[in-house]
């Protein structure tokens, strides 16, 4: 077999692993809306999603502020329906130059969600609060622009035990200004064949070397 075919054969397999990318996105409909968070104000916001009949992998969240006061933590979370299960993904807290301007935060947890399942994707102050009153502030939708989930919050101040501890706040509608990208996560298959490819490769190269 000749490399050139190889090579197809491998695009092959990287192309289907990497194919049917989904976006979930806010952003469009985003008015500017904005509410302040941090101290002392709400410490955690965030939005719930649903995975549909099979795996996702998250491979990024983002979500709008501005006046970047405080240090704050991007993190994702199964979802009872109430509060968080378990915390699956937890960022190095995110800490910026204050400023009016808006930016686009952006995480990135690549971790596998569960098909048929609800996660809520968060950004929180709590348990970093230094004592810095915080005028941070962040983009919401006044009115709902994705079926599949809602905006969130949870008064917890500094104590982190409460975001699975606590019942969160789901009572405004709406929806956070945020977009998710979800990658479908690869098929055995799809590893067989990456697998193949690469062993077929490296048998033609050792017989080119030793022709």
């Amino acid at each position: 077999m000749k490399i050139p075919a190889l090579g197809f054969m491998l695009s092959l397999a990287f192309a289907s692993a990497a194919s049917a990318n989904t976006t979930i996105s806010t952003l469009d409909d985003w008015d500017s809306s904005v509410s302040p968070f941090g101290t002392p104000e709400t410490a955690t916001y965030g939005q719930t999603i649903t995975i549909g009949d099979k795996a996702q992998i998250l491979e990024s969240f983002s979500f709008i502020l501005s006046d970047l006061s405080a240090a704050f933590t991007i993190e994702v979370g199964s979802w009872t329906g109430s509060r968080v299960g378990e915390i699956l993904y937890a960022s190095d807290p995110f800490k910026f130059v204050a400023t009016s301007d808006y930016m686009e935060i952006t995480a990135f947890p690549s971790v596998t969600l569960a098909a048929n399942s609800q996660y809520v994707l968060y950004f929180t102050t709590s348990g970093i609060q230094d004592g810095v009153t915080s005028t941070n502030e962040w983009g919401f939708t006044p009115d709902e622009a994705y079926a599949g989930g809602t905006f969130v919050y949870l008064n917890n101040g500094n104590d982190r035990s409460q975001l699975t501890g606590a019942d969160w706040r789901t009572n405004l509608g709406g929806d956070l200004a945020f977009t998710a990208t979800l990658a479908p996560v690869p098929e055995p298959s799809i590893y067989g064949l990456m697998l193949v490819g690469v062993g077929l490769v490296g048998f033609a190269a050792r017989r080119r070397i030793f022709r």
